[in-house]
């Protein structure tokens, strides 16, 4: 529409322009040639003596030339007024009185082009016509004028025709054009809509679209040149798309928490871990927000920013406890943020605990006896005692410490063993209430003295389990060695035995002083002891619960415990039933 428009324009105004020209063209021609004729008639008529010979070669001339000729008298009358077909006679009259022929007689030539208006028979006519007056000057006096007049209408059917040979060529010129536009609209701007199309398709996500190439040229290029970079940017895009997820996949796979912070301390990118801690956090804080920065790591994140080093500290919160390692991040030497690096160190403390409470406990484990040895084996030496029963006492003494330290390190060895996962089971299918009958066999006595009803109460077993019998006698001897231990006289221990579906239940009950609420959740720990003060005799080394529980783990059972100080504590294993060889 715009090379239609612009050429349109262009034909107008050439259109307008070659009519004027032509008009100019054509009034200059005829005024030119009125012009000399006029002039040629009023010498006739200054030169020829006889005024009808002059009326007869003027007659003649006007003739020849289709005009029509009036002669004004010095008496301001008619002196000869033409006869030509299709021209108007004009009346010195009308001469006379029209304002700007009048300049003729005072001795001007004169042109004028306009319309004149005439009485005819037909009633008043007005005809477009151009006028020619000269002054007559007959022996050097101005003896009237001649006026030389014709109609346009041949000039007006010339620039007629002209026009409509202009406007036949300005319709052709626009018709090419218009072909010429839609060529262009398929070979030009038909690509650029497709590019067009095509980007606001890559705007939207979609990579793959692509622009057909038509031609070679400037146009076929550029199609060539959009189709590489959309492949180029795809190519990017994915990888990109690859890096991100494999970052993705890392920060997530990480044990460590990652969170990075803008420049405001604001969360822009967080892993699960990171999640878990900065939620602990938040509830140590009282912050329900969910897009709310724990204050404890919002002062990390602004000593970063003022001094732009990397910073590391231990925080704790919750009985847990970590270490942050935050850096700054740059943007052409401006911070952009930081990263935070959170490990969570709560079992490396809980480890290096245990080791100090290992070394501890086996110390003092281990001091009493030797102690106890030493000091008597130091009266023995040095002949203190003089009774044989003294003596005998004391070596007995002596045996019973050496073994209980037998018992420390070989417990110690057994659970060392455990926890590196080189336990050995050997399982059989075996009577299991046999195995239970023969542990509790061997503390009948043991209870009998100390005044405890040692009961057994099991029930019929419908299924078969797979276990090691002796490792199974270990765990019973523990617990109901521990059970007898804590029971005092006149009090019950109860050994249990059920099924439930594919499920053995074994419990060993007792009546005696219980386990503290606060002491329950620490039981199965090594020398861990609700008896905080230690005393001889009735505790044990620390060691039996966590030996319980990795050999019932190994047989993929579990153990609870369940107890109420001054009223008894209960031991129960669950053990799954034997598996069907397939």
């Amino acid at each position: 529409m715009t090379v239609i428009a612009l050429v349109a324009v262009v034909l107008l105004i050439l259109t307008i322009l070659l009519v004027q020209l032509f008009d100019r063209f054509y009034y200059e021609q005829q005024y030119n040639q009125l012009t000399a004729l006029t002039t040629k008639i009023a010498t006739i008529f200054q030169t020829y003596e006889d005024t009808h010979l002059a009326l007869h070669t003027a007659k003649e001339l006007i003739e020849v030339s289709k005009s029509g000729l009036t002669i004004v008298g010095p008496r301001s009358t008619d002196l000869f007024v033409s006869k030509v077909e299709n021209v108007p006679e004009l009346n010195a009259e009308l001469l006379i009185t029209h304002p700007e022929i009048q300049q003729v007689f005072r001795g001007l030539k004169i042109a004028n082009r306009g319309h004149f208006s005439f009485v005819s028979e037909q009633g008043t006519i007005e005809i477009d016509m151009i006028i020619v007056g000269v002054p007559l000057i007959i022996e050097s006096q101005q003896s009237g004028a001649v006026f030389l007049y014709q109609t346009l209408d041949d000039i007006n059917s010339t620039i007629n025709e002209a026009k409509r040979i202009i406007l036949f060529s300005a319709s052709i010129g626009i018709a090419l054009t218009t072909v010429f536009a839609f060529f262009l609209s398929t070979r030009i701007t038909l690509p650029l809509r497709q590019m067009k199309v095509a980007a606001d398709n890559m705007s939207k996500g979609d990579f793959h679209t692509r622009v057909s190439i038509r031609t070679s040229d400037e146009i076929g290029n550029l199609a060539l040149t959009f189709n590489h970079m959309a492949e180029q940017l795809n190519d990017s895009i994915h990888a990109l798309s690859h890096e991100k997820e494999q970052l993705s996949n890392i920060l997530r796979s990480m044990v460590d928490g990652v969170i990075t912070l803008d420049v405001q301390g604001k969360v822009i990118l967080i892993n699960p871990p990171a999640e878990n801690m900065l939620t602990t956090w938040k509830y140590e804080e009282n912050l329900f927000d969910s897009d709310a920065v724990p204050r404890l790591l919002l002062n990390i994140f602004q000593r970063v920013v003022e001094t732009e080093k990397e910073y590391t500290t231990t925080v704790s919160a919750q009985g847990r406890f970590w270490t942050i390692a935050m850096a700054p991040l740059y943007r052409q030497n401006i911070i952009r943020g930081t990263v935070a690096v959170i490990r969570d160190m709560t079992e490396e403390k809980r480890l290096d605990k245990l080791r100090k409470d290992f070394v501890a406990n086996v110390s003092h484990e281990l001091r009493t006896p030797l102690s106890m040895m030493q000091g008597y084996s130091e009266a023995l030496v040095d002949d203190i005692v003089d009774h044989a029963e003294d003596r005998k006492e004391i070596a007995q003494i002596i045996h019973d410490e050496s073994l209980r330290m037998g018992r420390l390190v070989n417990e110690l060895l057994d659970l060392a063993r455990m926890e590196a996962g080189h336990i050995e089971l050997h399982m059989e299918d075996v009577d299991l209430c046999s195995v239970v009958h023969k542990a509790t066999r061997k503390f009948a006595a043991l209870a009998k003295e100390q005044k405890i009803k040692l009961v057994e109460n099991f029930d019929p077993l419908e299924q078969e389990y797979s276990i090691d019998p002796d490792r199974m006698e270990q765990v019973l001897t523990n617990l109901i060695d521990n059970a007898i231990r804590h029971t005092p006289e006149e009090g019950k221990v109860t050994i249990g035995l059920r099924e439930e579906r594919d499920t053995l239940f074994l419990s060993v009950e007792d009546t005696g002083s219980g386990i503290p609420e606060d002491d329950l959740p620490f039981v199965f720990e090594r020398f861990y002891k609700a008896d905080k003060a230690r005393t001889r005799g009735r505790a044990g080394t620390g060691i039996g619960l966590s030996i319980v529980k990795h050999l019932v783990e190994a047989h993929e059972g579990h153990i609870q415990v369940h107890s109420k100080l001054g009223e008894g504590t209960s031991f129960t294993i669950q053990l799954p039933r034997k598996k069907e060889q397939v």
